[in-house]
């Protein structure tokens, strides 16, 4: 309570001296966002809380992964407690638990998999970014599933001249090396023509012992990592109403799990994974027509070794084969004076395919599944009163079916739990989503608007929580085929104060509401599993009704032409309102309990000086505690970290940089029970062309 009050009063009092002092002069900002409303409008203009992060504000943070930059956001929390080490990062917003609950895309393309609903965020090419577009609430009404806590549009650039690009090298802490490439051009004369980019990157670390000094015994090891990728997007501009454009790429990565106890390589997770995109946008008549097809694969393998305190030694081998695929079409078009209809079509089909090996012993577990997804959309934007009020009134109708689900255990062990062999065929499991939003924004003056905003996000079930049964770090997990989708009602009041260029601050109080959600619990029963001690069986279940009360507020503040400030805070009051589940331990209670893994202040200050030597970047992010377990039994305490980067350009050709991620060292215990990395260095070198 005492941090979150310091918090508030540093928010505003710096809020009070910027207002104090900005400039009163008015000028249009030329920000457009268009992952709002599907449609472009200037930042100011939507009624909702969104945020645009550039291509020249991704340059200047200290970003060695493109999810670090949404730590500058408010209410978006980042776990990567490994650094660059860690498997994949947990992104999540507005107070809810598991990064499958915010929707992420690639230029308007899904990166999700149905199979998990995370992403990978290692194959995203930072040097091929145009911006980052965040949308913080449910908009399930224009996406669909996952929309739940929000929407993150991942834009890349489009080439402008004939040839540019640039060629960057790195060296880092912990023997870390690699480089990128990136080159674009741009051949269209006369609205005809093409253009083409190509992105590259490789990148080696040996990485560090995650297990805290006094619990290090022969069998830790060092992480690592090894990765490589490259895309490519070509673009044809038929005629001034026509464009055709094909993305394709690949990336490959290896990461070491820390553990060695008898094979060479020791504990490690390998993943490939490729994409393809093909995009034709036209405009017929009054009509932007935009369709996409897409299709992403990704080819998991794991290793695991371990040994336990009985001297047992355990080797798994886990295969897990996963495919997306689809087609989004959507149409843009006004039909009266100052309205605009925006209306289209999703189709998604998503499949799994796993196996688990254990070389140990004679226990074998295949599973898989498929998920089919269509969705129908329609949204109205409407301008009155001069342009100074504006509705949004939209609604979505998905459709879901879970099918040819099965399930294979052979030859049982003590390893996986299970008593004996058997075979089962999951039921088909199907749904129906109703997603509406609406949306009011009024503008008082030039410079201020509010707003308020009603919506429903929705989430469907994850593949491999309705098919795969296995071990997971926490215990033991149950398939549960019988598993629904999980709603969440959002209600929102919210405003924008744009004082010209130099100041502009927005927030936001809501209120939101969930039920059937989807959230891993006990069975009140425990396996062993051949470890140190029994496991607990846990299943995803429907548990019931959960809410979320919170706040966000952020601001930008241009001092001078060189000196700008950052600063955001959010808070979330994120509880198990309601509990009931048939399917696990009667005398379990959460009613009341707070969300697992979920920060309740969130906490950021940046800034930004700019002189005719050099840039510098420092910044600022705390993290509250959070619950380890739904029971709030075991907390993970709080941390601070400071980062910073300095840099200069040589003329046009020659850029240098340093720069610092957790300067001040402060290796923290991750939720895991393992630590971070603490202070990590990268000098970066890059030609430009």
């Amino acid at each position: 309570m005492k941090n979150r009050i310091v918090f508030i009063f540093l928010f505003l009092s710096f809020y009070s001296l910027m207002a104090q002092n900005a400039d009163t002069s008015v000028v249009n900002l030329d920000e457009v966002v268009i992952t709002a409303t599907r449609t472009e409008r200037q930042l100011p203009d939507v009624p909702v809380q969104a945020d645009i992060i550039s291509a020249k504000e991704i340059a200047a943070f200290p970003v060695s992964n493109i999810d670090d930059i949404l730590k500058t956001t408010a209410n978006v929390q980042v776990n990567r407690s490994w650094g660059i080490f860690s498997k994949n990062a947990a992104v999540t917003m507005r107070g809810l638990e598991g990064s499958d609950r915010v929707l992420v895309l690639v230029d308007g393309i899904p990166k999700n998999s149905l199979v998990g609903g995370s992403v990978n965020w290692h194959n995203v090419f930072v040097d091929k970014l145009q911006k980052i577009e965040v949308v913080k609430g449910p908009v399930s009404a224009l996406y669909g599933n996952n929309a739940m806590g929000g929407v993150i549009n991942l834009i890349t650039k489009q080439p402008e001249k004939k040839i540019e690009g640039n060629v960057r090298a790195f060296y880092g802490t912990y023997n870390t090396i690699g480089g990128s490439l990136a080159l674009s051009g741009n051949e269209i004369k006369n609205d005809k023509g093409c253009y083409w980019s190509i992105n590259g990157i490789y990148r080696h670390g040996d990485g560090y012992i995650f297990e805290a000094p006094d619990y290090i015994d022969e069998t830790d090891v060092r992480t690592a990592l090894d990765e490589a990728g490259g895309s490519v997007k070509v673009g044809y501009r038929i005629n001034s109403k026509n464009r055709l454009e094909m993305m394709v790429d690949n990336y490959n990565e290896k990461r070491g799990g820390g553990t060695k106890v008898f094979t060479e390589e020791g504990s490690f997770d390998k993943v490939f994974t490729n994409n393809l995109r093909t995009t034709y946008y036209v405009s017929a008549g009054k009509a932007d027509i935009v369709t996409s097809v897409f299709w992403m694969k990704e080819d998991y393998y794991s290793q695991k070794e371990s040994i336990n305190d009985f001297a047992e030694y355990r080797l798994l081998d886990s295969y897990n084969n996963r495919t997306d695929k689809g087609l989004i079409s959507t149409m843009t078009m006004p039909v009266f004076q100052n309205q605009v209809l925006t209306t289209g079509l999703e189709i998604k089909s998503g499949s799994a395919d796993n196996s688990e090996i254990y070389r140990t012993s004679p226990d074998e577990i295949t599973s898989s599944g498929k998920m089919d997804i269509m969705g129908v959309f329609v949204q109205d934007e409407a301008s009155f009163l001069k342009d100074r009020m504006k509705a949004i009134l939209g609604f979505r109708i998905d459709a879901a079916g879970f099918h040819d689900g099965e399930q294979t255990i052979t030859n049982p062990t003590k390893a996986t739990g299970f008593t004996e062999s058997f075979h089962e065929d999951f039921d088909r499991n199907n749904w129906v989503a109703f997603s509406p939003k609406v949306s009011l924004q009024y503008k008082l003056t030039p410079e201020n608007a509010i707003y308020i905003s009603a919506g429903v996000g929705f989430k469907p079930p994850k593949l491999k929580d309705l098919s795969q049964s296995g071990k997971i770090n926490k215990g033991f997990r149950l398939a549960n085929p019988n598993l629904k989708p999980e709603y969440l009602t959002n209600y929102e009041i919210g405003f924008t104060h744009v004082q010209s260029e130099k100041f502009t601050v927005s927030g936001a109080v809501y209120y939101s509401f969930g039920h059937d959600f989807q959230y891993s619990v006990s069975t009140g029963d425990s396996v062993d599993t051949g470890g140190n001690s029994m496991k607990p069986v846990l299943i995803a279940d429907n548990i019931g009704k959960v809410e979320i009360a919170g706040f966000e507020i952020s601001s930008n503040y241009l001092l001078t032409r060189q000196l700008s400030f950052q600063l955001s805070y959010s808070f979330n009051h994120s509880i198990i309102k309601e509990y009931k589940s048939s399917m696990v331990d009667i005398n379990a209670n959460l009613n009341g309990k707070e969300m697992a893994e979920v920060s309740p202040n969130l906490f950021y200050a940046g800034m930004l000086w700019k002189n005719r030597f050099f840039e510098f970047q420092l910044n600022g992010n705390y993290v509250d505690k959070q619950w380890f377990d739904p029971e709030n039994t075991i907390q993970v305490d709080a941390y601070f970290l400071v980062n910073a980067k300095i840099s200069r350009s040589f003329s046009s050709h020659y850029y240098i940089a340093l720069e610092a991620q957790n300067l001040l060292d402060n290796q923290y215990v991750d939720r895991k029970g393992e630590l971070s990395p603490g202070r990590f260095m990268t000098a970066i070198f890059m030609y430009n062309l």
